[in-house]
């Protein structure tokens, strides 16, 4: 079997750079499957398609504050000294309780009224202006206005929500909170979209325990699978199934196996070149089709990606740090192809605050600290000389990209970040 395996590796890129893999996964996966969902449901999905408003909202002019409906015209003289009267006749609620209280508002009105109005009531035609309870003075049922009132004040006119015809969503755009209640405002029940991919984390290794239970004496948790559930999540999957998994290639078949109904499994540990590193030949000998083998990038450099039936698998080497660096870089891009959304990571430049070493040859990543003074952006790394590399995690909130062949970067140059 091992002659067979070299064969076939050939036909398969291996030691490609990450720009290089992560065009290959975008060429490979596919978004997964939509399906209608009620609105109620769609935050945090991703529309699959382009919707349209069918209604313009408001659907009439509303007001938009407690006050009198008047016609603006007749306030042009007024002042403290000549005040302007309106006789109060009718209310309008933000929901008439009869159809026909507007109509007979809105009809044959007298000149000099004002119209008692609620905040959401539907203007009444006579009128174009609202001013509020507190600016008039109010005796009985007459109203007197001191001052001209603007023409389309403390109104919210037709369609200054949304238009008819105007977009709500793209395709492929991430569904808001806010989005969702826009879309349920225009009276949409169901849309199509892209739920949040389903997600399994394997972390193999017999020293490995589940690290939501209590450990036998001399295993590890398997901390990794608590770091890639959390970081998964927090980007767009739904619930992460996670669980160690033996060293053994029938434990990691049986395990990719079990979990091949998922969009996207990802282990960590096993992919290095030792004879206890099954997990590349276990899955290629289950069936996958390799799309790449490792990476000229530092760390990180074992890691590989397959597609099997409709599942594309990413192996992560085992260090936390190596696991933590990757997630950004790779597997974050592959989350946002499942969900149809752009692939590419979004960097930014910024201003190294001290000198970095490189690596020859490959792309190498280095957590840091990105901090603004003055509008400037500075890229503080952390030394993981002073600093242990799990303390590192913890404090980076960006990473520095180190592009291949570049030996030291001094202080003070630009350089390339991306923000975790």
């Amino acid at each position: 079997m091992q002659q067979d395996i070299k064969k076939d590796e050939s036909t398969f890129p291996k030691s490609i750079t990450r720009q290089q893999a992560l065009e290959i996964i975008a060429i490979q996966l596919s978004p997964i499957t939509d399906k209608s969902i009620p609105v109620a449901d769609s935050c945090n999905c991703v529309s699959a398609e382009t919707i349209f408003s069918s209604i313009s909202m408001p659907e009439h002019d509303r007001s938009a504050m407690d006050g009198f409906a008047i016609a603006s015209e007749l306030t042009t003289s007024a002042s403290e000294e000549s005040p302007i009267s309106f006789t109060v006749s009718g209310e309008v609620r933000p929901s008439p309780s009869k159809t026909g209280d507007l109509d007979k508002i809105s009809n044959g009105p007298e000149r000099f009224s004002a119209t008692k109005i609620l905040t959401g009531g539907i203007v009444p035609d006579h009128t174009d202006t609202i001013i509020p309870f507190e600016h008039v003075s109010i005796s009985k049922n007459i109203i007197s206005v001191t001052t001209p009132v603007k023409s389309g004040a403390f109104i919210r006119k037709t369609g200054s929500d949304i238009l008819n015809a105007e977009i709500i969503i793209a395709e492929n755009e991430l569904i808001s909170a806010c989005t969702a209640a826009l879309l349920a405002y225009t009276g949409k029940y169901h849309i199509r979209a892209r739920v949040a991919p389903s997600v399994a984390v394997l972390a193999v290794g017999n020293e490995l325990c589940d690290p939501t239970k209590t450990c036998e004496a001399g295993l590890i948790p398997a901390d990794n699978l608590i770091l890639v559930k959390g970081l998964c999540e927090s980007n767009g999957t739904g619930p992460v199934k996670i669980s160690p998994c033996e060293n053994s290639p029938e434990a990691i078949a049986q395990a990719i196996e079990e979990n091949s109904d998922c969009d996207l499994i990802i282990t960590t540990g096993g992919t290095g070149p030792g004879n206890r590193d099954f997990v590349f030949n276990s899955i290629f000998d289950g069936g996958g089709e390799p799309l790449f083998k490792g990476l000229t990038m530092h760390p990180a450099k074992s890691i590989f990606g397959f597609k099997m039936n409709n599942t594309a698998i990413i192996g992560l080497p085992g260090p936390p740090n190596a696991v933590h660096l990757a997630f950004h870089a790779i597997i974050k891009p592959v989350i946002n192809i499942l969900l149809g959304q752009p692939e590419k990571i979004d960097t930014t430049d910024a201003i190294l605050a001290d000198s970095i070493r490189g690596s020859k040859g490959r792309e190498k990543l280095i957590p840091c600290r990105l901090e603004s003074e003055k509008g400037i952006v500075k890229a503080i790394p952390i030394d993981h000389r002073k600093v242990s590399s799990r303390r590192a995690m913890c404090m980076a909130n960006a990473i520095i990209i180190s592009p291949g062949g570049s030996d030291k970067t001094t202080a003070g140059s630009i350089v390339e970040v991306l923000a975790i």
